[in-house]
């Protein structure tokens, strides 16, 4: 007979004002392998995303020598703007090499689950500060990503899977779920809107927006491959998109398509990433879906294998 294991709450779970502290949706537990797996996804988003994104083109778009540095923008930093960067703080000739290094070390301790929070939440200060520094190299991508974490840094995503963790193997250990519920509540509002932006050009309602895209050697990273896609393609994933993105604060709560809707978005992102000119914008939304993956059935199916083994 195999014992069933404790659960187990880590953290705290804040009082809600009202009804919100009422919503079970919004105030129930998660199981901790879902949150250590967004941490270890927005870590290596962030990671790839320095290497390819940043660390290549670092010279010209950060520093002094190129189209950054402390005074580049200043009405960006004006009174009465609340944008702030460390860079402003920091000496030109060796403030962005120091702060990318720090970004770097802290990124990688964000990987290994080295006190998340507090690595969280400097690869958060580093993001903002270079964001905000030269805000013409960013895209929505740098926006998911600066979201995502913080939602990483307060998670108590450091709790299983990370060198930090209390390796706790005598109970199935649970986690606060509210920022995850916020992590939703901000894709359906940037899939929602992103549609209704859509929906209002004629080019996204007829489907012709994804050949025009397509065979455009700007936009496209694949314009010889893409080309060769027939016209029905090309305005059947237009359309697709289109529905999905306005659909999707509806059918992700219906249980029987939630997968479908789930596995629909994984492709949105991995093909943008690979075929189009996104940047980042690729790589972040398709991190966050790992809070959607029932981790936790992985470390139940090797309890039970290891239990059975002594029993």
């Amino acid at each position: 007979m195999i014992a069933e294991v404790p659960r187990q709450f880590m953290g705290f779970q804040p009082r809600f004002p009202g009804f919100f502290n009422r919503w079970n949706w919004l105030v129930e537990a998660i199981p901790a392998e879902r949150a250590a797996a967004l941490r270890i996804a927005v870590a290596l988003a962030l990671l790839l995303d320095l290497a390819l994104g940043c660390l290549p083109f670092f010279r010209d778009g950060f520093t002094a020598h190129g189209l950054a540095g402390s005074e580049a923008f200043p009405l960006r930093f004006r009174e009465g703007h609340w944008y702030w960067s460390a860079l402003r703080w920091l000496p030109d000739a060796m403030g962005p090499q120091v702060l990318m290094g720090i970004w770097i070390l802290a990124a990688i301790g964000l990987l290994i689950g080295y006190r998340p929070l507090y690595t969280g939440l400097i690869c958060w200060f580093c993001a903002v500060s270079f964001w905000n520094i030269n805000p013409w190299v960013c895209n929505g991508g740098d926006q998911v990503r600066n979201m995502l974490l913080l939602i990483v840094a307060f998670g108590r995503t450091g709790e299983v899977w990370s060198i930090s963790g209390r390796r706790n193997q005598n109970a199935r250990l649970y986690v606060a779920g509210w920022p995850y519920k916020l992590l939703i509540l901000y894709l359906i509002c940037m899939y929602f809107f992103s549609g209704m932006y859509k929906l209002q050009s004629g080019q996204w309602r007829n489907g012709w927006i994804m050949y025009y895209v397509n065979h455009n050697e700007t936009w496209s990273l694949a314009p010889e491959i893409t080309r060769a896609f027939p016209i029905v393609l090309h305005r059947l994933s237009a359309w697709v998109t289109l529905t999905w993105e306005l659909s999707f604060p509806i059918l992700l709560f219906v249980p029987r398509v939630r997968a479908v809707v789930l596995w629909l978005g994984v492709l949105f992102h991995l093909g943008s990433f690979l075929t189009l000119e996104i940047g980042s914008f690729g790589t972040y939304p398709l991190a966050s879906y790992a809070a959607f993956v029932t981790w936790e059935r992985f470390r139940e199916f090797s309890g039970n294998i290891r239990l059975r083994a002594v029993s």
